[in-house]
């Protein structure tokens, strides 16, 4: 399965109905060799308690024997919780002591409101945001009594700084939703914080993203990972499809629109709500679709390309003013910080042969060959 892209595409669908508690027992009846491909699977995909959880109501006895494998992996995540969340307080509790002001973005803090319980929703690391650079600088200063570090120094064009620490969650402190200069009317720190919410059990003073501003940014991340040749995995397009629900739930839809509106991102999202849909039927209503894709012909990003590297790169470089900004982007681009480069390669190599590696992946790009 693992290298046969129609196979793991029909895995995907397999496990989504999964996620669903939705079992077919005439096609779910799988041999173990199939199961257990189906099982790695999910496990790469991010869902593996998700597909215990949907199946947990389902008697048929092969639905069983997935609940029952995923529940050994459950069990070990839900132990494994308390001490997420006990880093996670004390994290939270430093950064309020340095009286720096922060948001917990993505699965951090979906997991806290979005998922019946926080385990269910997997991640390794801890995304937080600020209101500038220097704030999230503060932050990482302030984060050293706690075992941080930062491996390298964020460049001008980038927006996140990477801190990590022996036996700590990797932390990556922003200060925007995202750093592409395409996408530079997404809203800010301010907005952001003023519609924010409560996260349950992280401390009085935590807070992450509403309903509406969490679906906006996950479909602005999906589109990150495309870009990246990361592809769709399970667990990102799940969050989209529960957040769509709250907006149903809470009759949103219509402030969503005008959000996504206003940070000229509706190509963005209504390409992630029809994946989600495409999976996991999410429901949008039909004025909402609409308006989406009405408001998509008038903007700049054409994100039906949004796996294609090339064009988001031209796209970028389109976005900035001046030509200083566009050589001083391309500088970065080309000649990233070694320490940049030995965290995303993970590889203790000097700058040459770092910096080779990444021309090789550079090319293999142009050449459209990832």
């Amino acid at each position: 399965m693992e290298n046969d892209p129609d196979q793991v595409d029909a895995g995907r669908r397999t496990l989504a109905r999964w996620m669903l508690g939705c079992w077919r027992a005439q096609d779910d009846a799988l041999h173990q060799t199939a199961l257990d491909g189906l099982m790695r699977l999910a496990w790469s995909e991010g869902v593996i308690l998700l597909v215990g959880e949907g199946l947990a109501g389902c008697v048929q006895a092969n639905a069983q024997a997935v609940h029952q494998s995923s529940q050994d992996w459950t069990r070990g995540q839900a132990a494994a919780e308390l001490g997420r969340r006990a880093r996670l307080q004390a994290l939270l509790g430093c950064l309020q002591q340095a009286g720096v002001g922060t948001l917990v973005l993505k699965g951090a803090a979906l997991a806290r409101w979005l998922y019946p319980a926080p385990y269910l929703r997997e991640s390794s690391d801890v995304d937080l945001l600020f209101a500038s650079r220097s704030d999230a600088l503060r932050a990482a200063t302030a984060l050293r009594e706690l075992g941080y570090a930062m491996p390298y120094q964020a460049g001008r064009f980038q927006h996140e700084l990477a801190c990590c620490g022996e036996g700590l969650p990797d932390l990556d402190l922003h200060w925007a939703l995202t750093d592409w200069p395409a996408l530079h009317h997404l809203p800010g720190f301010d907005t952001l914080l003023a519609a924010s919410i409560p996260l349950p059990g992280l401390g009085a003073n935590a807070r992450g993203l509403d309903a509406a501003h969490a679906l906006l940014h996950a479909c602005v991340h999906r589109a990150s990972n495309l870009a990246a040749g990361l592809g769709d995995r399970l667990k990102w397009l799940y969050d989209l499809h529960l957040l769509a629900a709250v907006l149903d739930r809470d009759a949103e839809w219509s402030r969503f629109t005008a959000i996504c509106q206003l940070a000229q991102v509706c190509g963005i999202v209504d390409e992630g709500l029809s994946a989600s849909a495409e999976l996991f039927g999410t429901e949008v209503p039909e004025a909402v679709a609409q308006s989406l894709a009405e408001a998509r012909r008038s903007e700049s990003l054409d994100a039906s390309r949004l796996s294609d590297w090339r064009y988001i790169q031209k796209s970028n470089f389109a976005a900035l003013e001046g030509w200083n900004n566009r050589l001083a982007w391309l500088g970065q681009r080309l000649l990233p910080a070694p320490g940049y480069l030995r965290a995303l390669y993970g590889e203790d190599q000097a700058y040459p042969q770092l910096l080779w590696r990444r021309v090789r992946r550079a090319g293999s790009r142009l050449a459209g060959r990832s």
